[in-house]
């Protein structure tokens, strides 16, 4: 895992704003249809310039090579030697600016020197073009979809390599790497804490200062549940999908509206006892102690075990619906879901033996399953407290969903 300075931040992310919308060439940089480079015209810098060359090729359909490049020059010309094409520029007065001196539009090479492997369509420049995709959260413009925009605006077939590698600089060049966001958590703690009061965040490294766990609960989040949202959580954890993988842990709740409540969110290794562990026990330092409080999972074992560690006097529930997805694994041939569902629901015991009663009929070894994980733990009259009707942990799985882009 990556190292945590917890004195200093990066400030290494890229604040170049210069990409256009599209593709294509701003508009506004055009002049002509094919020999707007004639205008002499000053370029911010020696790089600028390379890439409005790149992307006048890729539009022209030609190719070019270097002939000379320094801190004061930059000449280019045709890959045919025997082309006239070419363009000179020289860095204006003290400045970085580069301005072009002389240059000759016409291209005299052959056609089948054009070919469509074209060398300036680097995954640096596609990259480049492309940043505007990610200036949001979502990440859902994958290689496949860059290839297929490339390949409709400039004729051009790039690889699936290329596609993936220019995707993941583009990424970096909006959002930096994934080593400076974990340097930068402990700005963003502060910051949280200083613009949200009553906000709670822990950070924890080991000996080496290395990113172990992260816990974040939003002071308006922490103040609402506590004053105004039922005393129900559920909890789970979701695969992070980024370089250094580990899990995404998430407590959330149901508003007025049955609409989903975020509490509170953590990062860890993995599920394992350490991190569930450490998960919970900050949580109980954010919300502190709340009246008939309940919480609801699925059958991880690390979960039950730490939160009757953490909050030895509140009531804990399982997922009915993970709870008929594990007797489906266990007891491939045998179809109860329907009849535990039931049996779950019902408000009186003599209805619940009654269903309970069918499902012995078709296998005693459901029923016996169904005794081991505990009546008192989904069944809602076997539960002793307030679970308003909170059967499954489906608001926590709806929050993965909602975050799996982000």
């Amino acid at each position: 895992m990556p190292r945590v300075n917890l004195f200093t931040c990066s400030s290494s992310f890229d604040t170049d704003n210069s990409h256009s919308n599209t593709i294509n060439l701003p508009s506004t940089e055009i002049v002509g249809d094919s020999d707007w480079l004639m205008g002499k015209k000053l370029f911010s810098s020696k790089e600028k310039l390379q890439q409005v060359l790149f992307m006048e090729a890729l539009r022209k359909n030609f190719e070019f090579k270097t002939f000379k490049s320094g801190k004061n020059i930059l000449v280019v010309k045709c890959v045919d030697d025997t082309c006239k094409w070419r363009l000179r520029a020289l860095k204006f007065g003290s400045l970085n600016m580069f301005k072009i001196t002389k240059y000759y539009s016409v291209h005299s090479c052959a056609l089948d020197v054009r070919n469509r492997d074209h060398r300036h369509a680097s995954f640096k420049l596609i990259g480049h073009k492309i940043c505007h995709k990610f200036d949001g959260a979502s990440s859902s413009y994958r290689p496949g979809d860059i290839k297929e925009d490339f390949q409709k605006q400039f004729g051009y077939e790039i690889s699936y390599h290329k596609a993936w590698k220019a995707r993941e600089y583009a990424v970096e060049k909006v959002r930096g790497t994934p080593e400076d966001s974990f340097k930068l958590l402990p700005l963003y703690m502060e910051m949280l804490k200083k613009k949200n009061s009553g906000t709670c965040t822990f950070l924890e490294v080991n000996n080496a200062n290395n990113f172990k766990y992260f816990f974040m609960a939003i002071g308006g989040c922490i103040h609402g549940f506590i004053s105004s949202i039922r005393p129900v959580i559920a909890i789970d954890g979701t695969f992070l999908k980024g370089k250094f993988k580990g899990t995404l842990f998430i407590a959330t709740a149901l508003d007025g509206n049955n609409q989903l409540y975020p509490v509170a969110f953590g990062v860890g290794d993995s599920e394992n006892d350490a991190s569930w562990g450490w998960f919970l026990m900050k949580l109980k330092v954010a919300i502190g102690e709340v009246p008939n409080f309940f919480f609801i999972s699925d059958r991880h074992p690390s979960i039950q075990k730490n939160v009757n560690i953490a909050f030895p006097n509140v009531a804990y529930g399982i997922c009915t619906h993970h709870l008929k997805q594990n007797l489906r694994a266990k007891f491939k041939e045998i179809e109860v879901g329907a009849i535990v569902e039931l049996a779950a629901k019902a408000y009186r015991p003599q209805h619940f033996n009654y269903f309970m009663n069918e499902i012995q009929k078709v296998d005693e070894r459901v029923v016996k399953y169904l005794q081991d994980a505990g009546y008192e733990k989904w069944a809602r009259c076997h539960f002793d407290g307030l679970r308003y009707s909170i059967m499954t942990t489906n608001i926590a799985e709806s929050m993965n969903s909602v975050l799996k882009n982000p």
